[in-house]
C-alpha cells in the first residue's frame, strides 16, 4: 500500500511538472507569435480561420505550443506534407479543429504512449477527416508505393 501511495505521489508530481513546463512553452510560443507583428499575426490566423480571441483561448489549452495535428496524422499513417499542399481548405479546417480541441491532453497522452492510432476514433473531432484522407490515398504507405 505504501508503494502505491508513493507511486501515486510521484505520478502526481510528474504531471504537475509537465503541466508547468507546458504552460511555460505555451507562453513562450504566444510571445514569439505576437512578436511577428499585428499584420503577420492576423494573416496567419486568417489562414487557419482563427480570430485573435480564438487564438488566445487555444493558447490556454494543454499542449497549445505543439503541432498535434501533424503528429496525429503521422501516427495514423498520413503524410502531413503531402496533404497540406493539396487540400488547403480541408487543412485549414482540420488545423482550426485541432488547435481549439478540448481533447488535446488525451490526444497527447495517447501519442506519448504510441497508441493514438488505436484510440483517436473515440475522441478526436478530426477522425472523419482522417478516415476520408486515408480513403483518398493520402497514407504514407500509398506515398511509398507511388515513389
Amino acid at each position: 500500500m505504501a508503494g502505491s501511495l508513493i507511486g501515486d505521489t510521484v505520478g502526481a508530481l510528474q504531471s504537475a511538472i509537465a503541466l508547468l513546463a507546458d504552460r511555460r512553452r505555451s507562453r513562450a510560443t504566444r510571445r514569439e507569435f505576437l512578436a511577428l507583428g499585428a499584420d503577420e499575426c492576423t494573416g496567419i490566423l486568417d489562414n487557419i480561420g482563427l480570430t485573435r480571441s480564438d487564438f488566445d483561448d487555444a493558447m490556454r489549452l494543454p499542449y497549445a505550443s505543439e503541432d498535434v495535428l501533424s503528429l496525429a496524422m503521422l501516427s495514423i499513417g498520413i503524410d502531413p506534407d503531402r496533404f497540406e499542399s493539396r487540400k488547403m481548405a480541408r487543412n485549414r479546417f482540420m488545423s482550426r479543429t485541432c488547435i481549439t480541441c478540448p481533447h488535446r491532453r488525451q490526444c497527447h497522452s495517447h501519442m506519448a504512449a504510441f497508441d493514438f492510432e488505436s484510440h483517436y476514433q473515440d475522441f478526436c473531432p478530426n477522425r472523419d477527416n482522417f478516415a476520408e484522407l486515408l480513403g483518398e490515398g493520402h497514407s504514407t504507405l500509398s506515398a511509398a508505393k507511388s515513389s
